[in-house]
């Protein structure tokens, strides 16, 4: 499996009603890195379970350092300790690689056809600098379900969490 650039395409056998969770990390994956995490992942969603009942699960992992999780929660809905095992899989990989998937502000945009991952100061300074504007894409890792990620994987800087942020601090200078 390679790091998927098409949203659209991302686990097509699971429905779009999927819950997900999205994780960034703070930098690119090597290829070793990613075809470590991939099959840390895969052996990791064939086994999952909550309370004893297997999960319909699957993973794609977006852009070489975006991970998506979903789950079929109208098979059987995950626990929150289940939950807890994905999150404790992703801690590790802090440990084993430096991978660090939760760092919540930063952001992932298209410039030009560049993937450049940016934290609050630095997305204000491409700002300032004319790299970046609000209709650059950004990746939106606050969908709730793979139907939304598939659909508005991408949205526009504007339409973003950050976007009244960077609004306020361009008005302030």
């Amino acid at each position: 499996m390679t790091p998927m650039e098409d949203f659209q395409d991302l686990l097509p056998s699971m429905p779009d009603a999927s819950r997900v969770w999205m994780f960034g990390a703070q930098r690119f994956l090597t290829p070793d890195e990613a075809n470590h995490l991939q099959a840390e992942m895969s052996h990791f969603v064939s086994g999952w379970q909550a309370h004893g009942k297997d999960l319909l699960a699957g993973f794609g992992l977006l852009l070489n350092n975006v991970l998506v999780v979903a789950v079929d929660e109208s098979k059987e809905p995950p626990s929150g300790c289940s939950i807890d095992k994905v999150f404790k899989l992703l801690k590790s990989q802090q440990e084993k690689n430096g991978l660090d998937f939760f760092q919540r502000t930063l952001i992932w945009a298209r410039v030009e056809s560049d993937l450049c991952i940016y934290n609050g100061e630095s997305l204000l300074q491409a700002f300032h600098q004319g790299d970046v504007n609000f209709d650059n894409p950004v990746v939106n890792m606050l969908a709730p379900t793979l139907g939304d990620v598939r659909n508005a994987g991408w949205i526009a800087l504007n339409d973003s969490w950050i976007a009244k942020k960077i609004a306020r601090e361009i008005q302030s200078t």
